[in-house]
């Protein structure tokens, strides 16, 4: 029997700790999917100050259990030091594995191990992020700018999660198409298993948006139709669910009477839920994936979207697409499905028939295989 590949898995165990967002799921359902694939032995390696006694993962983590060892220095020491310096090799801390695969976007020098680092947005650099030119994002942007530029060089495989944020990669940081992987991002069987259901009576006065009330999600795009929809169907509600909301949303939101912020909804709450709205309100003014497109879906709730950077891609001819700075194109949607049984059920079917291939067990084989099958260069050994 041949030896296993060795896959030692950098993480910042923060994202596994707090209630899951998109990345969340991403980190905890890949290394859970690659650990029990066939042919690999997956471990953790983590900042020691982030692990319980004993240098285990705390047990309040998505990846508790799995075996661990210890970077002898906290998060920040560890970013701070590999930005200026390849000492120590991380593999030093993981001796014997094939390769350094991080869910997240960390990255630090290794000297025998290949690297392999995932993407998951470039936020700051979207011209139609709101506050592009803020302070802020200018900061940001330059810090991410470095970290592209190392990773789309150095690293042996950049992984993203879709083909729009590869091709960005590509052209801004000229990352080599064969060092270059997409594999997307799935959805729970939660959302599959409530499409599924039979008897589900939606409620044609509700609409639902997931995502929180913040400039990523488009929240004044979302406030500006509510009020539209106020105006055009009194009966009807927007049910927000999210905790990442922006205070001065939140105060417009309370003014908002047909608006309604749930907070946090867990996934199988949420997946629970769906059916039993007219549609999902999907207005992100940047997104590198649209997780919550595919999972409404899945779950049998046709989507109203945008066609802003990536959500086209994920989901493809089986969403409403609509200008979202035009509250006339969004009500008049609405009304579309609230008014057609037919052609709701039919957004319903596209919906599904998009998503069924949209798993995890797909992504973690798409890895998997990348891992172990493609030919790859020698490792360089040099820092610059």
């Amino acid at each position: 029997m041949p030896a296993p590949n060795r896959i030692a898995t950098l993480i910042d165990l923060r994202y596994t700790t707090r209630k899951p967002t998109g990345v969340d799921k991403h980190v905890a359902r890949m290394v859970r999917g690659l650990a029990a694939s066939e042919g690999f032995e997956v471990s953790m390696i983590a900042p020691r100050n982030q692990l319980a006694a004993a240098g285990r993962i705390p047990e309040a983590s998505s990846l508790a259990g799995l075996p661990t060892r210890a970077i002898p220095f906290s998060n920040r020491t560890a970013r701070m030091l590999w930005a200026v310096s390849p000492w120590p090799p991380i593999d030093q801390f993981c001796p014997g594995a094939d390769w350094i695969y991080s869910p997240l976007e960390l990255w630090a020098p290794a000297k025998h191990a290949r690297t392999a680092v995932t993407i998951h947005g470039a936020t700051y650099f979207e011209p139609d992020f709101p506050g592009y030119h803020s302070a802020w994002a200018r900061f940001e942007r330059a810090r991410m700018e470095w970290f592209f530029e190392q990773v789309c060089r150095r690293a042996d495989l950049v992984i993203s999660v879709s083909t729009y944020l590869e091709a960005f990669l590509i052209d801004r940081f000229g990352l080599d198409p064969q060092r270059s992987l997409v594999v997307g991002n799935g959805v729970d069987e939660w959302f599959f298993a409530a499409g599924s259901a039979d008897g589900t009576a939606h409620d044609p006065d509700r609409i639902l948006v997931v995502g929180g009330l913040n400039d990523w999600d488009g929240a004044a795009h979302v406030l500006a139709a509510a009020d539209a929809i106020r105006k055009a169907v009194p009966s009807m509600t927007i049910d927000v669910a999210g905790n990442f909301d922006e205070a001065r949303y939140v105060e417009a939101a309370e003014a908002c009477p047909n608006l309604r912020r749930l907070g946090y909804v867990e996934s199988e709450k949420l997946a629970e839920m769906m059916p039993g709205y007219l549609a999902l309100l999907y207005l992100p003014n940047v997104e590198s994936f649209g997780l919550a497109a595919v999972e409404a879906m899945a779950a049998g709730l046709p989507v109203i979207a945008c066609r802003t950077t990536a959500v086209p891609e994920t989901a493809g001819d089986a969403a409403i697409y609509v200008d979202q700075r035009s509250t006339e194109t969004i009500v008049a949607a609405i009304s579309r499905l609230r008014d057609s049984y037919s052609a709701r059920s039919e957004w319903v079917a596209r919906g599904k028939a998009r998503v069924a291939s949209f798993t995890w067990p797909a992504c973690v084989d798409r890895l998997a295989e990348a891992l172990e099958a493609r030919p790859w260069r020698k490792r360089g050994r040099s820092f610059a």
